[in-house]
């Protein structure tokens, strides 16, 4: 964590620098999915940013030879469960937010008279329907990174021997946001491309639970940062022995929530 801490720093900073000039393009957008994506990449920003300082701190963080050794680390390894929460919900925002810029654009530009046969509007179904499986990439790859990170938060917590069953818990959550997610994307994506090619209906887009991942996303803001800005306050006995309720709230801040932000990010991708 520590040794990881400032490129991650610098990646979080990065994204949130490309989210703001995404933001730039949108504001002169009127329709109803640019405010919405608008209101996704505002979150994301101030997740990511918010990131980006929780990761320099952990890289200012300098282990004693001599000292609270244990102390130290377990405030890094807190600190850093609740960044690498946000870090998986910003990037997943990002490209769900990606998703929808592309498939506006589409249906804007979809060619009124179309065939099976006709060339373009395959590329523009191709077009539409690629943002939603990058966001779904995003997300499983975000949720195995979590996953792990979880993996390794419990084992050094625990000393070393953490409960199997917790660790068989964790990786069978991943396992089930992955498998939810992806069918999320493929049934979405196949409607919205059933839609574009089917000249008897205009494509109307449904926003489905986009404003819910933007408020779970604000929601994620608060409880990792204020978790990584206290975790040096919260007495050491807490977080060496450890305190269940820390411990459960650094997953809550580093799994839970994510997960949820990702699954609703995937369950907003473009459709009909």
């Amino acid at each position: 964590m520590l040794t990881s801490a400032p490129s991650t720093s610098q990646l979080a900073g990065v994204l949130g620098g490309f989210l703001i000039t995404a933001i730039a393009l949108l504001f002169d957008r009127n329709s109803r999915e640019g405010v919405h994506t608008l209101a996704l990449f505002s979150c994301a920003v101030l997740v990511l940013m918010l990131d980006s300082f929780v990761f320099s701190l952990i890289s200012g963080t300098t282990v004693p030879e001599d000292g609270d050794r244990l102390g130290i680390c377990a405030v890094a390894w807190t600190q850093g469960i609740a960044a690498t929460g946000m870090l998986a919900a910003g990037t997943t925002a990002l490209f769900g937010g990606l998703a929808w810029m592309l498939a506006s654009h589409v249906v804007n530009k979809f060619p009124e008279q179309t065939d099976d046969n006709d060339q373009d509007a395959r590329a523009y179904c191709f077009l539409a329907v690629l943002g939603s499986w990058l966001t779904f990439a995003a997300a499983m790859s975000m949720t195995l990174v979590m996953s792990e990170t979880t993996i390794d938060y419990l084992t050094y917590m625990y000393a070393g021997k953490p409960a199997s069953w917790a660790i068989s818990l964790v990786i069978a959550a991943a396992a089930v946001v992955v498998l939810v997610d992806a069918r999320l994307v493929a049934v979405r994506s196949l409607r919205l491309r059933r839609s574009l090619i089917n000249p008897a209906e205009s494509t109307l887009l449904a926003m489905r639970s986009i404003r819910f991942a933007t408020v779970s996303m604000l929601v994620l803001a608060i409880v990792a940062s204020a978790l990584a800005g206290s975790a040096s306050r919260i007495p050491k006995e807490f977080l060496t022995a450890p305190h269940i309720g820390v411990v459960i709230t650094g997953l809550v801040a580093g799994f839970v929530l994510p997960a949820i932000v990702s699954t609703a990010i995937c369950y907003s991708v473009p459709s009909t």
